[in-house]
């Protein structure tokens, strides 16, 4: 695959990742029209609208979403909601936005997309099953394009990973969100070749809950079209 753009937020300084700011997540909400979306899926929207940038998207665009924990701060919350309150008032819109494809449906409304869109969670290097499951798409002729966007909020679960857990999580895992365009395009490059060739239990470590390299994402922020990556 070609990598025609990649980006990536952290609240942490790491290296190949600009700053997550507030004024940022803020002039995504505004541009985008975010009122009631919740902090995760301002993320994911704030990088589908970085990493297309001025293109202007089209029906062969897919978007495949990954994520660990998801939006779970707004998850948590509605559950507050059923155990604090009776069935009739408890927020509709609260219990739209606890469910991960959320987030993929305002990327599409937003940047109104008509192809497949997929919402991927899990806890073993999910984003690297989402970039091989962007692969299938492309070699399957699903699509002429993939948006791939990997996103962790901060919240109660991550905030207490390393407390809960700290062999599976030596650290406090960071706020993030990367995202891919790719495509089997040589036209479309820009950032080099992506080759999805490790077997999953080999994929090395990321500070991220959603996998991936950290070597990987540094790489790639100063890639350029004869660069070659592998997953």
């Amino acid at each position: 695959m070609f990598i025609g753009n990649f980006v990536a937020y952290s609240n942490q300084a790491l290296p190949g990742f600009e700053l997550l700011t507030p004024e940022l997540l803020k002039h995504t909400r505004e541009r985008a029209a975010l009122r009631r979306a919740d902090r995760y899926t301002n993320l994911i929207v704030l990088a589908a609208l970085h990493v297309l940038g001025d293109e202007t998207p089209d029906d062969g665009l897919a978007l495949i979403t990954a994520t660990a924990f998801g939006t779970h701060r707004t998850t948590f919350s509605t559950l507050d909601d059923i155990l604090d309150f009776p069935e009739a008032q408890i927020l509709p819109t609260r219990f739209s936005h606890s469910v991960h494809n959320a987030a993929a449906a305002y990327v599409g409304a937003t940047l109104k997309l008509h192809g497949p869109a997929i919402a991927l969670a899990g806890f073993e290097q999910v984003l690297c099953e989402a970039l091989d499951l962007a692969k299938t798409f492309l070699h399957g002729g699903l699509c002429s394009r993939v948006m791939v966007i990997a996103a962790e909020e901060k919240a109660l679960l991550t905030e207490k990973a390393h407390e809960l857990w700290p062999e599976r999580f030596p650290a406090d895992p960071p706020e993030g969100v990367v995202a891919f365009l790719l495509s089997l395009s040589a036209q479309d490059n820009r950032r080099g070749r992506l080759l999805v060739d490790r077997p999953a239990r080999t994929r090395p470590s990321s500070p991220f809950t959603f996998g991936g390299d950290a070597r990987l994402f540094q790489a790639l922020a100063q890639a350029d079209a004869t660069s070659e990556h592998h997953v």
